[in-house]
């Protein structure tokens, strides 16, 4: 029998149509933070599996409000639990709002799907999946994973909004967030099916001919000292790829927790980008880099 595809590819542009949100415009005077520097905290990959894994993300939490000040918001970049549960959000809210860190902007990884199909992410954290953010000259473009699969899926629909946000944003500076990198970014094993955006030769024609300046991204828990998991991308029009590392330490048992600070100098066309080692509550300062950027940061 044959079977009716019409209904289900219905669902499913109704679905990603649905997870599209308007863009967000902020003051960056609404943010905690000094006038020179806009901080951000960029985190990944928290999902605990056992009490001492969720004490990196407690750690993480403690080191942040004991020796990092003015931070103006936080992105987590996917993979917040490890398989769905009311409780495992219940207790990554409450370890987040310990923090002086007011203003968090999350999206899903292919674990945060797990079971209910981000039911529960929707219900605790954020409705829309898929979203931007424009704080003064600076956009910020997040996209959700789509399926449970271990690559990250992005519809065609949220592929299209994507670009049209960056084709009419190209007098702003553009950051874009997923979970896994894209294919094509250099970053170490992105080439691998199952550790990449599916499909990332559409974004890459685009940025090929419209500025983005930084494209932040986990899945892989690699740490940061892993060569060009920071690298600038000169066939794709001088992007700036990040691996934001994971909080969850486990990699070869070296248990790193990791994550990276995003400084944009006000009144200057640079950032800083840092690493930061939460099992020791240091900074890893051979891997700090700063980039020129496409135009200069207004923090008004």
């Amino acid at each position: 029998m044959k079977k009716n595809i019409f209904i289900p590819s219905l669902i499913f542009f109704l679905f990603f149509t649905f997870e599209i949100s308007t863009n967000s415009k902020i003051n960056s005077q609404n943010f905690r933070g000094n006038n020179n520097i806009f901080r951000i905290w960029a985190l990944s990959d928290i999902q605990p599996r056992s009490p001492d894994e969720r004490n990196a993300f407690k750690n993480a939490i403690s080191d942040i409000n004991n020796n990092i000040i003015e931070v103006n918001f936080s992105i987590v970049a996917g993979d917040i639990v490890n398989t769905t549960d009311e409780e495992i959000f219940d207790w990554y809210i409450a370890e987040r709002n310990k923090s002086y860190i007011k203003t968090w902007y999350e999206i899903i990884g292919n674990h945060d799907l797990k079971n209910d199909n981000g039911k529960l992410f929707r219900n605790k954290l954020r409705n829309q999946l898929n979203y931007s953010l424009t704080v003064d000259n600076m956009i910020y473009i997040f996209m959700s994973d789509a399926l449970k699969s271990r690559p990250t899926d992005i519809s065609d629909e949220t592929f299209k909004w994507w670009k049209n946000l960056v084709i009419n944003n190209q007098d702003k500076i553009i950051t874009v967030v997923t979970h896994a990198p894209l294919e094509g970014s250099n970053i170490p094993f992105s080439e691998d099916k199952d550790r990449q955006i599916l499909d990332s030769n559409r974004f890459r024609q685009v940025l090929k001919q419209y500025k983005v300046d930084l494209w932040l991204s986990g899945h892989l828990h690699l740490p940061n000292e892993f060569t060009n998991t920071l690298n600038r991308n000169e066939n794709l029009n001088d992007i700036i790829f990040v691996h934001i590392s994971s909080i969850r330490p486990e990699f070869l048992g070296l248990k790193h927790s990791q994550s990276r600070f995003i400084e944009f100098l006000c009144g200057e066309n640079m950032i800083r980008i840092k690493s930061r080692d939460h099992q020791s509550g240091k900074w890893n300062d051979e891997l700090e880099k700063s980039f020129i950027i496409s135009k200069v940061v207004e923090c008004n």
